[in-house]
């Protein structure tokens, strides 16, 4: 095989050496695409497993590869968000946020030439065939070349270039469906283009470095630039090409990048796309004549390519071990207003902070839970596909989900704690999304408030906890060796 050389930083290729040489890489030869890639990724994810490596997969040359299970456990988590490996639950995640208050974006760096066009396919050389594109679950509808995927658009009218991280299911030779969902800023960049009757120019890249898969992620405001905050995380600046037809920005050591344009949206010749197993861990979301589709016009990759293969799994068999979310929704809470928030945490969640958010204050004054449990439901970091908020105490650990459910069983009356508001935004990856209610025009949702702390007007009367005191604990242990 044959690795160009490149900025350290920029590289995926990197970030799997440095695992390999740590022991924490898996490399299996001879898998097939079809069914054995995606359960094998189940099994080790499931077990907290190595990353994988898979190579000599049937049906495809020797060096096209795919790699996944990159971000199952805490430490290859927080090794990827430049934290200390050691770090785990709440603690992981509150050294993110800190992290984040600190950010300070470095303009990406625009290059001659990259690794990236190694090699280039345009026309009728075009064909998404050549690469061992999984088919991750059993009843998924196709083969998904992209579940780590970097789309990357730009605004028709501020010139913002937007990359986001959207499922891409193989068409044919040279079509890939891109699952935008509306409110998605290169949905809305999409929109844009197709209000004006023009296609919407569109560049995906199927396997780069892990900062840029991370910060497609994340929630951001549509002011802030993914390279920049990319640049950022990985501490110098993302070394971009323009790409050869559409002049879009992309990393030029990606592994795969294709470039096209999707036209304005034909309903009666949109294909069928999907199902695909999701992140609430069912399979849903199988629609025709609404996912945007994608014609390709040219090819670029590496030599030896590798397939970034980030699948969705049955929680809580996440695709990364924390939820990067909650990190901004506990700064989108502060920031309104909110008073002593002790921790965030989510449950069964994707890029947000998930359908089940917990949120753990130190009560100051009358209706404190009430309204943080408002302001984590409003928020964009859990507006999205949220359908449950729970408030807790500080005594409560909010990444344990023992503890939450001994709070909501004991410390919250339905009568008082229990509020719903009707209607708001959520995925269409929701399983209990009625079939009447699947519309291309967007998905709503009601959303359920638990306030399980301690009842504030008589918190001082409410029997104590039946533990003894961490002093008298920690004695214990001293003494007894424990």
């Amino acid at each position: 095989m044959t690795q160009s050389k490149t900025n350290r930083a920029n590289d995926l290729r990197a970030f799997i050496e440095d695992l390999r040489t740590a022991g924490d890489l898996r490399e299996i030869s001879g898998a097939d695409w079809n069914l054995e890639i995606g359960a094998i990724t189940e099994l080790l994810g499931e077990e907290e497993g190595p990353a994988i490596l898979f190579d000599d997969i049937v049906g495809h040359p020797a060096g096209y590869r795919v790699f996944s299970n990159v971000l199952r456990t805490h430490r290859r988590t927080a090794s990827s968000l430049g934290l200390a490996p050691e770090l785990s639950g709440v603690a992981l995640l509150n050294a993110w946020r800190k992290r984040i208050k600190e950010m300070a974006p470095i303009a990406p760096v625009t290059v001659k030439d990259g690794p990236v066009f190694e090699n280039r396919l345009e026309g009728g050389e075009v064909d998404l065939g050549r690469f061992p594109a999984p088919v991750w679950h059993e009843q998924d509808g196709g083969r998904y070349l992209g579940t780590g995927s970097a789309v990357i658009t730009r605004d028709p009218d501020t010139g913002a270039v937007n990359i986001g991280t959207y499922r891409c299911m193989v068409q044919g030779k040279d079509t890939i469906s891109v699952k935008m969902n509306k409110g998605k800023h290169g949905r809305i960049a999409m929109d844009k283009y197709h209000a004006k009757g023009a296609p919407c120019p569109v560049a995906i890249g199927f396997g780069q470095a892990l900062p840029i898969f991370m910060v497609s992620q994340m929630p951001l405001a549509p002011d802030q630039q993914e390279y920049g905050v990319a640049g950022w995380l990985q501490g110098s600046p993302v070394e971009v090409v323009e790409s050869p037809i559409h002049g879009l920005p992309i990393p030029a050591a990606a592994e795969i990048v294709i470039e096209g344009v999707v036209p304005p949206l034909d309903q009666t010749e949109l294909p069928k796309e999907g199902p695909f197993g999701e992140w609430p861990g069912y399979f849903a979301d199988t629609t025709v004549g609404e996912v945007p589709l994608m014609t390709v016009q040219a090819i670029y990759h590496r030599n030896d390519p590798i397939i970034l293969g980030v699948p969705p799994l049955k929680p809580p068999n996440n695709y990364v071990s924390v939820p990067l979310g909650a990190a901004q929704l506990w700064d989108q809470m502060e920031s309104a207003g909110i008073p002593d928030v002790t921790g965030v945490w989510g449950y069964v969640y994707g890029s947000q902070s998930g359908p089940f958010t917990v949120v753990s204050i130190t009560q100051r004054y009358a209706g404190h839970a009430k309204q943080a449990a408002m302001a984590a439901a409003s928020a964009r970091s859990g507006a999205y596909g949220g359908k449950f908020v729970v408030v807790v105490d500080d005594d409560i650990d909010v990444s344990k989900i023992d503890e939450v459910i001994w709070a909501i069983a004991t410390r919250c009356n339905p009568r008082d704690g229990l509020d719903k508001i009707r209607g708001v935004w959520t995925s269409p990856a929701d399983p209990a999304i009625a079939p009447d209610d699947r519309s291309p025009h967007g998905y709503t949702m009601d959303r359920v408030l638990i306030d399980a702390c301690r009842p504030y007007r008589w918190r001082d009367e409410f029997p104590a906890v039946n533990v003894f005191s961490d002093s008298y604990r920690a004695k214990m242990r001293k003494k007894w060796g424990i």
